[in-house]
């Protein structure tokens, strides 16, 4: 029951570090969602999602008792794939604007954001 709820933190961490990262890319950014549509409508479907989930994780107070949540671990996992998905897709976007604009190759990627 432990390994399981390791597994959980470990899932959790790594979706909800993800979604910080891209929560303030999106939110923050006119630019990126003009030029991104699609991973701007993905990531409006992640955050809905992932903000319900820790309403629903919220409401129990216990590490013991998250673990009782339905499909925690498997939600988890899902939201961790689709923003890898979207970080790629971001990777490939900045990619596309260094080659475009050649001052840019050095700069890295938050600060080309």
């Amino acid at each position: 029951r432990l390994t399981k709820l390791r597994a959980a933190f470990d899932a959790w961490i790594d979706v909800q570090r993800r979604w910080v990262y891209l929560e303030g890319i999106f939110f923050g950014s006119a630019d990126i969602k003009a030029q991104l549509p699609a991973e701007w409508s993905r990531f409006k479907s992640v955050d809905g999602e992932f903000v319900s989930l820790m309403r629903r994780i919220s409401s129990r107070p216990y590490a013991m008792e998250a673990l009782n949540i339905e499909n925690l671990q498997r939600t988890l996992e899902r939201l961790q794939n689709l923003m890898v998905v979207i970080q790629k897709a971001l990777g490939a976007y900045l990619e596309k604007q260094r080659n475009d604009f050649s001052r840019f190759y050095f700069l890295g990627d938050d600060d080309l954001l």
